[in-house]
């Protein structure tokens, strides 16, 4: 009789007979199963799920193989978001229901190098109840004495790991499916392994070609005023409830806006103290701005962020931090989600760089409040990775394979206009733009989801003609 371990290796070994080719490695090499059950929630399905580890020098990568009853196409490697995400722990919302994308495609979910499960684990508890200098430099001084080298986290490093693990299963061609900073990886490994990519999602790009901070205060702000305007236009909100504020605002064309804009200025002399039952809270303009961006990109936040600004435009401040602060992404298992060592190491060595570290100065309350988060970050690598930002070009590099891009004009986190850029160097994709989508919808939207599942099975249309 086969013992489980035998028969979980088989299930590996399968995978690699219908996709491997004459790799200059050995099928399996570095490659360790798990001998407990894969972490997280057990979920009824017909797809066998089994966790593996993929050794190398100085780290392993956790990796999961979601195999589908009838594994008749390539492969599917899904890559998380972060930097510092994690995809085995939340396996389940692949299989409770079941994706589509499982008929006819083996699913390979990956714990990016220091992410997750993946080891030595970036994770730095140390901020968990919040990100001071102090706390941000306990984590880098034992991760340092740990031997912790974060230049190799950055994302060609990331990616290098992940074309290793390819080689090491032995697969010829895979599909990649990359969701945020995860199309920031998938675009990397068509910099560096394109004879191995079949077909591409991504999912709210992140190209590399971007100033990301330099641009997201205008975006995140224009986002966030589609949604108020969108509220006021199309949801029927009771603007009557302005009338009983303070706000002085007169003109009904982009009513919510103006007072939003009013309210920040008051906010930013005179914040407000909001306290729950975990924390106490001084709102200001920043602290305000930011919780309607992490909101809104959220699939209800289009609903709760024009609620959010009309309490508390009217005096209901206390209502309207508790109705941001309790939105919850759903669907997804308890624990620590992100690792904060691999973020700072991303964001300060790959992203920060491409930013003027002069922060502009923004004539708009909403946009000057969100251009905080870039002097955040400043702050932040000048503890974690202080000399070693320095300022650098990229040239963006242009790639034929066929891709499929997914963009929200309600994404406050990547924006529309960041799709826009990752189109020009990607002359075979389709961009598929949504109004009333925000961040990540392959991951929450029906026809999203329907959209790559098509895409990945060979079905092509144009972007004027969608099947949903």
């Amino acid at each position: 009789m086969k013992t489980r371990l035998d028969l979980n290796v088989l299930a590996l070994f399968f995978l690699i007979s219908v996709a491997s080719c004459g790799s200059h490695k050995n099928p399996l090499e570095n490659i360790t199963q798990i001998a407990e059950n894969c972490p997280g929630e057990a979920v009824p399905t017909q797809v066998s799920v089994n966790c593996y580890k993929h050794e190398t020098e100085d780290s392993n990568t956790a990796f999961a193989i979601l195999k589908s009853p009838n594994d008749s196409q390539v492969p599917i490697l899904f890559l998380h978001g972060g930097p510092g995400g994690r995809s085995i722990m939340d396996r389940h919302i692949w299989l409770a229901p079941r994706s589509k994308i499982l008929n006819s495609h083996d699913l390979i979910l990956i714990d990016q190098k220091g992410s997750g499960e993946s080891e030595p684990s970036l994770d730095c508890w140390e901020v968990d109840q919040g990100s001071t200098e102090h706390s941000i430099s306990a984590c880098k001084t034992r991760l340092s004495l740990e031997g912790i080298n974060f230049s190799s986290y950055q994302v060609r490093e990331i990616a290098e790991d992940i074309v290793q693990l390819r080689i090491s299963l032995g697969i010829k061609q895979w599909n990649l499916y990359g969701v945020s900073f995860g199309s920031r990886i998938a675009l990397e490994l068509m910099s560096i392994d394109e004879e191995a990519v079949n077909t591409v999602v991504l999912d709210s790009p992140l190209p590399s070609h971007v100033a990301a901070y330099d641009s997201l205060p205008s975006e995140s702000e224009r986002a966030i005023n589609l949604a108020l305007d969108s509220c006021q236009k199309i949801s029927g909100c009771d603007l009557s409830l302005l009338s009983h504020g303070t706000s002085d605002c007169s003109n009904a064309q982009n009513l919510l806006s103006e007072c939003l804009s009013d309210l920040l200025i008051k906010l930013k002399s005179n914040p407000i103290m909001f306290s729950d039952d975990k924390n106490t809270i001084s709102v200001n303009d920043s602290v305000f701005a930011f919780e309607l961006v992490t909101t809104l990109a959220h699939p209800d936040g289009k609903n709760t962020v024009p609620t959010a600004v009309m309490l508390a435009i009217n005096g209901r401040m206390a209502e309207a931090m508790d109705s941001l602060l309790k939105l919850n992404v759903t669907g997804y298992s308890k624990g620590d989600e992100l690792s904060e060592g691999v973020q700072f190491s991303s964001e300060c060595l790959d992203e920060l760089p491409k930013n003027n570290p002069i922060i502009e100065p923004y004539s708009t309350p909403l946009a000057s409040a969100l251009s905080e988060r870039e002097a955040v970050l400043q702050e932040i690598c000048a503890i974690w990775t202080p000399g070693e930002n320095l300022a650098r070009e990229y040239f963006p590099q242009s790639f034929k394979t066929e891709t499929l891009i997914l963009s929200g004009l309600l994404d406050p986190i990547t924006p529309a206009s960041w799709s826009l850029k990752t189109e020009e160097i990607l002359p075979n994709s389709i961009l598929m733009q949504r109004k009333n989508w925000t961040h990540a919808p392959s991951l929450n939207d029906t026809c999203a989801k329907e959209l790559v599942y098509k895409f990945f099975n060979g079905d092509r249309w144009s972007a004027e003609k969608p099947p949903c």
